[in-house]
């Protein structure tokens, strides 16, 4: 009689397993991440311009991470896991991720989320005028096996809707057809639009005395 349930509880605690979504969060040649060209890096930044993000190339003074928002609806993503940028160029450090709340097999809407580590989400690193980027919001089927489905591969099993990159960073990585897909930038502070403002309404104003 123990054996029996001793049975039976193995396997609910294997169907148990098997009904959590199973994700690999990671990114290929085509969905790279990386610094902005348009003048949006702070000055002592400027030499990443058009560089891939890495664990060697950061900021001065920031570290960037990468964070996977998840959830049923395009509407309600919530953070479900947050991961470090590795040393090859445009690379976060895949993590598997295993989740009740998305059910295997079903596509779940996503997003990666870039953010100076200072500050809890992206939004805030922006408000702040630190560094951040995102991901369109794309879908990708969680496995239902013991696989970890990936949430750039397009093909079966994920089916994958996040669309391929358009920046051309082969010269930066060596690999032919690499592209980046999420830019990383700052956001000015209020107070630099303010100034910003002040300094055109000057100029305005002296052109029209002249």
């Amino acid at each position: 009689m123990k054996k029996l349930i001793l049975t039976l509880t193995a396997s609910l605690a294997c169907v148990a397993a098997f009904a959590q979504g199973k994700i690999a969060f990671a990114n290929d040649s085509v969905h790279l991440v990386y610094y902005a060209t348009d003048g949006s890096l702070r000055a002592s930044d400027s030499a990443l311009a058009g560089q891939g993000v890495s664990s060697a190339l950061m900021p001065v003074g920031v570290t960037l991470v990468a964070d996977l928002y998840a959830g049923t609806s395009s509407t309600a993503l919530t953070l479900h896991t947050s991961t470090s940028f590795s040393v090859t160029a445009g690379r976060w450090t895949g993590a598997n991720y295993t989740d009740n709340g998305l059910p295997p097999g079903t596509p779940a809407f996503f997003q990666v989320q870039i953010r100076d580590n200072a500050f809890a989400t992206a939004d805030a690193a922006a408000a702040a005028g630190s560094y951040s980027g995102k991901s369109i919001i794309f879908q990708s089927n969680p496995s239902s096996t013991i696989a970890f489905n990936s949430i750039v591969n397009h093909g079966s099993a994920s089916f994958s809707t996040w669309t391929d990159g358009t920046f051309d960073m082969a010269t930066q990585t060596g690999i032919a057809n690499a592209k980046g897909v999420i830019v990383v930038a700052t956001v000015p502070e209020p107070t630099s639009f303010a100034l910003a403002g002040l300094g055109i309404a000057a100029l305005t104003i002296l052109r029209r005395r002249k």
